[in-house]
């Protein structure tokens, strides 16, 4: 038990550093993509790149989200949990290695009617919660509409 507990303050502690620019003072932000295929995908990372640690993805209308986030190897995760104004949500999921060395890409599915998923849509504010800790991922004002774009396109017909 109290190696998961240091473990998992590893991961707030990088999640914090990356989320308030101390990894390398990265400028992280959200931003929207559409592949062929793989519908629509919302990422908070590092513009431009694959430097991304928290996605959801979704089918237009399929009411479903593929919530993926950027964990250590070591810590094991397999649950995110997101929280946004006072709604949280823990979503169990699945970890496959990342291509990133030393990392993991967890994943989990969830409706887009998720409390917490629909609290964020609407305020703009998340967070991946570890052991009691917060780790905001911001959007900036001029992110909003792409936030509220990709919802939008994830609603069930």
């Amino acid at each position: 038990m109290r190696r998961r507990a240091i473990i998992g303050l590893g991961l707030s502690c990088l999640l914090t550093a990356c989320t308030h620019g101390g990894y390398g003072a990265v400028d992280l932000g959200w931003s929207l993509h559409h592949a062929e295929g793989e519908g629509a995908k919302l990422a908070y990372g590092q513009p431009d790149s694959d430097n991304v640690l928290l996605m959801m993805t979704c089918q237009p209308r399929s009411g479903q989200v593929l919530v993926s986030l950027t964990a250590p190897d070591s810590v094991g995760v397999e649950a995110i949990e997101i929280a946004s104004k006072g709604h949280s949500s823990r979503l169990p999921g699945a970890s496959a290695p990342a291509m990133t060395e030393g990392s993991s890409w967890v994943e989990a599915i969830t409706p887009a009617t998720d409390p917490a998923l629909q609290s964020f849509a609407r305020t703009g504010d998340i967070a991946v919660m570890e052991n009691g800790r917060a780790a905001r991922m911001p959007v900036r004002q001029a992110e909003r509409a792409t936030v509220a774009d990709f919802f939008a396109e994830c609603r069930a017909a």
